[in-house]
């Protein structure tokens, strides 16, 4: 009686825990076998990210009969800094099924990235498979799709017309003698006190002047990066009393993290950009052409919204 129980009880366990443990591993992508002897299957998410935002690219790979397969996937070390990690195979059907999960993250951009198209090749015989290729598009890592900065005008107002700089200056001057003699009259003149540059006026005067620099050597490009991250570096100090010019970006980045100096929008945006910047100078990353206008930009518009009459305008708008 005590042996029969017993077979019960394991049949019972088998029933219940093989389901489960079944389970346990991720679904299969192929709900009916191959007809090839091998096959390949590709998955790209999400497909729209901002600089430096991970993306996954699962493949999936089949062989029947475990037939051996070359299989290397890379992506190119200038668009991506690139992730790599192989499961175990699982048998399935006639065969076996590998999944290699890669996780990319943008190093260059806005604009539109190629995922190429992988390649599993037979060892022996004829036979491979491949995947198509993917687009992921790079969004501005300033303004995020789901948090977005709207500035109260555009960054770069065009500049009056010359005739309104003379009428506003000589307007200027003729309230500066009126209250010069106003003060004489009343017995008294002290110097008045110099007025200190904003520290955003400074920090776009900088910017304005590196924007013209020439660009066209690796030392050249690397020094426009250095330059650039300077000087927005100088204004978070003279603008949130953030030390942040003798310190590097990972201590930087910790500091602001434990304070209120930045709304948690432009810390996400700062984080980009000292993080493409330091691509640049540590890791000898070489941006194409397009990507150095795209710097200065992130820089520029950071400042502009920063500004304390931007942000005293955000904060009347939204109380």
């Amino acid at each position: 009686m005590t042996a029969r129980r017993r077979s019960v009880r394991a049949a019972f366990a088998v029933a219940v825990l093989l389901p489960l443990l079944a389970g346990c591993g991720p679904a299969a992508p192929w709900a009916a076998e191959p007809a090839t002897v091998v096959a390949l299957q590709a998955r790209v998410e999400p497909a729209a990210v901002a600089l430096l935002e991970p993306v996954t690219i699962t493949l999936d790979l089949w062989t029947r009969g475990g037939a051996p397969v070359d299989f290397a996937p890379e992506l190119p070390a200038a668009d991506f800094a690139t992730t790599r990690r192989d499961e175990p195979a699982r048998p399935l059907f006639d065969g076996s099924w590998r999944r290699t999960v890669l996780v990319a993250k943008p190093v260059r951009g806005p604009g539109e990235l190629t995922i190429p198209a992988f390649i599993a090749q037979l060892r022996e015989g004829a036979g491979a498979a491949s995947s198509p290729p993917a687009v992921v598009t790079v969004r501005s890592g300033l303004a995020p799709d789901d948090d977005a900065i709207e500035a109260p005008g555009e960054p770069f107002p065009t500049p009056p017309p010359l005739w309104s700089w003379l009428l506003g200056g000589a307007l200027l001057a003729g309230l500066g003698g009126l209250w010069f003699v106003a003060r004489r009259r009343r017995g008294g003149f002290a110097m008045a006190a110099t007025v200190a540059e904003p520290p955003h006026v400074r920090a776009r005067r900088e910017l304005e002047r590196l924007r013209g620099r020439s660009r066209t050597t690796a030392a050249e490009i690397a020094a426009f990066y250095v330059a650039v991250s300077q000087v927005l570096r100088v204004y978070l100090e003279d603008r949130f009393g953030l030390r942040a010019p003798e310190r590097t970006t990972e201590e930087f980045l910790r500091e602001l993290e434990a304070g209120d100096a930045l709304a948690k929008a432009h810390r996400a945006d700062l984080e980009a950009f000292l993080s493409q910047c330091d691509l640049v100078k540590f890791a000898a990353v070489v941006p194409a052409d397009r990507d150095h206008e795209a710097t200065w930009q992130l820089a520029a518009a950071f400042v502009e919204a920063t500004r304390p009459d931007r942000a005293a305008a955000a904060g009347e708008a939204t109380s």
